[in-house]
């Protein structure tokens, strides 16, 4: 069998959109305001869970030029610093840098590895956020993994990964999105089932039979352009996506492709993962992971069916960009793309 180019998102509401970077500190210009005085708990996102990353509000004390002292308090020690350096950042969306003190946090079990990684107690935003942490679950792709192969015009893939691919507890959601490669005895009734409603049968068009499935999900496994994974929030399975090598795809044809573009394909099965807040998490979780397991990969590419408002609605609060629409042989599609800088620099 083969399948449509699918991308299937359920209806969400729109009225309760979550902040972005383009909404600093509610309507508050840090840029010209004193942020010490600014009440943050008020104006900024502030629903992380201290209990889960030892973050208190009363821990980060505002400076200038958007940047912030993380301080070491007693009561609310961090179990993971880096798990309070991500709560900071995703409370306060305009921080840019995040400064630790040696005397508060060189007794912590992470700063050794915080300082080699990032040469020092200053934390820039966009360099934490592009570090595998211990959100990749795998290695990072390496350069002698994928020598350039002349008769295939494009890099040699890696070796697929097995089990759990990324985790990580979203500080905005309260929740830990995390991503493993599908597995068919594991997996397969509930692929079955979301196969089988009608919102993802009309822009995947494969509510097939249950050995037509299995069939499908074999091939996937198999298939070394594809890494197709289940999305799970606390453990719970909703969502079924694909990440695939633009280059080996039905898609080169119809764009001018970098050799580690990747493409996506989705589908969000659980009707109770509703709303911005969830896509924003799964979204922004999925393009996480794509772009830590390959540090080559600049670009994400989309090309769902160009009447699917759903999805449109979502993609640019992810930096995710509709260039343009095209034609398929078996349906009218939207190129849609995201730049890594763009990600990493005003979407995490």
């Amino acid at each position: 069998m083969t399948a449509t180019s699918p991308d299937t998102l359920q209806d969400t509401p729109t009225d309760a959109l979550t902040a972005t970077r383009d909404h600093p500190l509610g309507q508050t210009d840090v840029s010209k305001t004193d942020v010490s005085k600014t009440d943050v708990s008020k104006t900024d996102v502030a629903n992380t869970d201290v209990a889960n990353t030892g973050v208190a509000e009363n821990s980060l004390a505002f400076l200038a030029d958007r940047a912030a002292r993380l301080n070491a308090t007693g009561e609310h020690a961090p179990h993971s610093l880096i798990a309070a350096l991500d709560a900071a950042f995703a409370r306060h969306p305009t921080l840019e840098l995040l400064v630790l003190e040696d005397t508060d946090w060189q007794d912590h079990p992470d700063w050794p590895t915080l300082i080699a990684t990032l040469g020092g107690p200053r934390v820039l935003r966009a360099v934490f956020y592009q570090q595998p942490w211990h959100w990749l679950r795998h290695a990072p792709t390496t350069p002698a993994e994928t020598p350039f192969a002349p008769e295939l015009g494009h890099p040699r893939r890696p070796a697929k990964p097995s089990g759990e691919v990324y985790r990580r507890q979203m500080p905005k959601l309260g929740q830990t999105f995390s991503l493993r490669v599908i597995e068919r005895e594991r997996d397969l009734e509930r692929f079955v089932r979301w196969m089988h409603l009608p919102r993802v049968a009309e822009f995947w068009e494969q509510a097939w039979p249950e050995a037509e499935l299995a069939e499908f999900i074999d091939q996937r496994l198999a298939d070394p352009h594809t890494l197709p994974l289940i999305g799970e929030f606390d453990g719970r399975a909703f969502g079924y996506f694909e990440l695939y090598w633009a280059a080996e795809d039905r898609l080169a044809p119809y764009y001018p492709w970098a050799p580690f573009d990747r493409g996506i394909h989705l589908l969000v099965g659980e009707e109770d993962v509703r709303g911005p807040q969830f896509v924003d998490a799964w979204l922004g979780g999925l393009s996480h992971y794509a772009y830590l397991s390959e540090p080559r990969t600049t670009r994400l590419v989309l090309e769902p069916r160009h009447d699917n408002q759903r999805l449109f609605r979502h993609l640019g609060r992810l930096g995710l960009e509709r260039l343009r629409d095209f034609d398929f042989p078996h349906k009218r599609s939207s190129l849609v793309m995201g730049q890594r800088d763009h990600f990493f620099s005003e979407i995490m």
